[in-house]
């Protein structure tokens, strides 16, 4: 017997979650601070796979920002079996850092990384459940996410917290190093310190409008979602969890990728998400699409801050819209969408489908 409304819950939890983790950042922080004064990467993989991976899509950006490091992300497996640290010999192993944003920290191919890292000079960050676990055992820097393992299949607050973790270190290292002004780590803070009150509305605000959307959001043949910057990686792990938690067409898409393609797969009966986060050219260009594409589809809604009042088909959502720190905030109204979808789809993503594939494919490792 399975537990219906399980994913929802895990998503609720994800404002007081996060609370904890800005009022103990300071602690939280510490390890990798340090680290950071030593080492000064100049080189950092993110690694995993699934919303693991995603994370690291987002995350990679706010390392170039704030570290001033060459960063990006890659699937666990193709990296351990086709890929080396430095392809082109700039980096000393000292210099490259190997992120983890890990669940249980079991996965094979996080840990087979982390290991291959330690054994080639190489330091690791990670976050986990199991703080003691193997994956933290190869760490030189474990960020312990409380809380519970998620009963639903879908990954949710895990997700946001493993965001959030990295991105407040990486924040700490960078102002301590000299590497962004007090003003700056200032603004990031109070970003910061909005998130939890954000996501509590994010979730009221989102089940609200699905209840006055319901019938065209499930009438949907399929979905486009599409971000720019980091919220491309929001966008790719929200596609993710429509597809795993509904079984129904959902395609991630960057902004300008839009255009090259694969919009000409665009059905009036299809619903289209358009991310309008920080303001810029791109968020001008976010809503030019919207508007643009009126003749091919129907169900074209901009998810955007209250503070930006547009008109037209809007889900509004509480955002400082602050880089990187909105990553969390514009991927909760995706994640209640994809519950509420599965959930009038009769779906209970608290049982596990494939569960046959963990025996026959061992993707894990036991502690």
């Amino acid at each position: 017997m399975g537990q219906r409304y399980a994913m929802m819950e895990e998503i609720k939890e994800q404002s007081a979650l996060l609370r904890s983790l800005y009022d103990g950042r300071e602690a939280l922080c510490a390890d990798f601070a340090d680290l950071y004064e030593k080492h000064v990467f100049k080189k950092i993989l993110f690694v995993g796979n699934g919303s693991p991976y995603y994370a690291g899509c987002v995350l990679r950006f706010a390392a170039e920002k704030l570290l001033g490091a060459e960063a990006e992300s890659v699937f666990a497996g193709m990296f351990h079996h086709h890929m080396v640290f430095d392809v082109s010999g700039k980096f000393r192993p000292e210099e490259i850092l190997l992120v983890c944003p890990a669940e249980s920290g079991h996965s094979k191919g996080q840990v087979d990384a982390a290991r291959r890292a330690k054994a080639e000079g190489c330091c690791v960050m990670c976050t986990t459940l199991n703080p003691e676990g193997v994956l933290a055992r190869s760490s030189d820097v474990v960020l312990a996410k409380p809380g519970r393992h998620e009963t639903a299949m879908a990954s949710t607050k895990g997700q946001t917290m493993a965001i959030f973790m990295i991105f407040l270190n990486f924040l700490e290292a960078a102002y301590r190093a000299g590497n962004i002004s007090q003003a700056e780590y200032e603004r990031y803070l109070q970003a910061c310190e909005k998130v939890s009150g954000n996501v509590e509305k994010n979730i009221m605000n989102t089940v609200s409008w699905f209840e006055e959307n319901e019938q065209r959001v499930m009438n949907a043949s399929k979905y486009f979602l599409l971000g720019y910057g980091a919220n491309y990686g929001t966008v790719q792990e929200a596609a993710l969890k429509f597809f795993e938690c509904h079984g129904k067409p959902a395609i991630s898409l960057e902004l300008e990728e839009a255009l090259h393609g694969p919009f000409r797969a665009l059905d009036k009966r299809d619903m289209v998400f358009f991310l309008a986060a920080e303001a810029g050219l791109e968020q001008e260009r976010m809503r030019r699409l919207a508007q643009a594409s009126e003749p091919y589809c129907d169900n074209r809604i901009l998810i955007q801050s209250t503070d930006n009042p547009e008109a037209g088909d809007v889900l509004p959502i509480y955002s400082s819209d602050v880089e990187f720190v909105n990553t969390i905030e514009y991927l909760i109204p995706l994640q209640v969408l994809s519950f509420l979808i599965a959930d009038r789809r009769g779906i209970d993503l608290s049982i596990p489908l494939v569960a046959s594939l963990d025996g026959e494919m061992s993707p894990a490792y036991e502690d």
